[in-house]
């Protein structure tokens, strides 16, 4: 029989983070709830066992009160949530509009709030773990990619308030630092490649983006790294608060300690360098 300690939820379900998360800790025979919004994803994630579907985006107050509500009426605590929905907007913020804006943080932090919102009466029940999926966008933040950034600069901040309110309760909160992982986000992120044509920074943007897309979907990590992760956050006695998930963990950490000043221009130097390559390689193809 399945106990309180094994029931979790999982936003943002349906690729990449989400659906490796969903499919490790079902393996490990926790019950997981996958919330996802598109009827395929749904259709898939029910095949897999352990996992019970629920549609539902963070965004929308009806669907979160339905999912809990399910949630509600299966089990009598959740032990787990794990906050992975979330969206990935760049550009030269010079050019990004308040809309793109509102919109990159309705998901990744509003919509976090209102599901964890949600939750938190179950997990206090169980004294459960709420499981933030950040980035090391999170903490270092790179050129043209301002609204991602600032989104999980917020999701930071965020959860480091949450935590020093709520862990005298017994529940915990950790923070989980993806650096580069292979996931759908990449595909995603090729949209926005022309959308600043006119832009003043067109050119820089532009060889960034490639850049950040081709390494993306070439030398990330798989995403079961991360997922092994969160289940080590789930089940370990005494979890850190904060978990980097990168091959280059030492380089992260060095960016948390060193001078704004130093790393403003290593992110100069980098620019400059990828749009030089953008050039050669332009240059070749002619």
């Amino acid at each position: 029989m399945i106990n309180n300690q094994s029931y979790v939820l999982v936003t943002g379900a349906s690729t990449g983070i989400g659906l490796a998360t969903t499919q490790y800790l079902a393996s490990k025979s926790m019950h997981v709830f996958a919330g996802a919004r598109k009827q395929e994803a749904l259709e898939g994630l029910a095949k897999i066992s352990n996992v019970t579907p629920l549609k539902f985006d963070v965004t929308n107050t009806e669907d979160v009160k339905q999912a809990k509500k399910i949630i509600e009426e299966k089990t009598t605590g959740l032990f787990g949530l794990i906050n992975n929905a979330g969206i990935g907007k760049g550009g030269p913020l010079m050019d990004v509009s308040v809309e793109d804006l509102r919109a990159q943080f309705e998901v990744n932090l509003f919509g976090v709030h209102q599901i964890t919102q949600a939750m938190f009466p179950l997990l206090l029940k169980v004294k459960g773990r709420i499981v933030m999926m950040s980035s090391d966008s999170g903490f270092f933040a790179t050129p043209f990619f301002g609204p991602y950034c600032s989104s999980k600069f917020a999701l930071e901040g965020y959860s480091d308030s949450l935590r020093r309110e709520i862990t005298p309760y017994g529940v915990k909160v950790i923070i989980i630092e993806p650096g580069r992982i292979t996931t759908p986000i990449w595909d995603k992120g090729e949209k926005y490649l022309d959308k600043y044509a006119g832009s003043l920074f067109a050119v820089e943007a532009k060889a960034i983006g490639e850049y950040a897309i081709r390494k993306g979907k070439t030398a990330g990590l798989a995403p079961i790294e991360v997922a092994k992760t969160v289940y080590q956050v789930l089940t370990a006695a005494n979890p850190g608060l904060r978990y980097i998930v990168a091959e280059n963990k030492l380089e992260y950490q060095m960016m948390k300690i060193l001078p704004a000043s130093y790393v403003d221009k290593l992110a100069l130097k980098k620019v400059q360098k990828v749009v030089g390559l953008a050039h050669v390689a332009e240059d070749q193809n002619k």
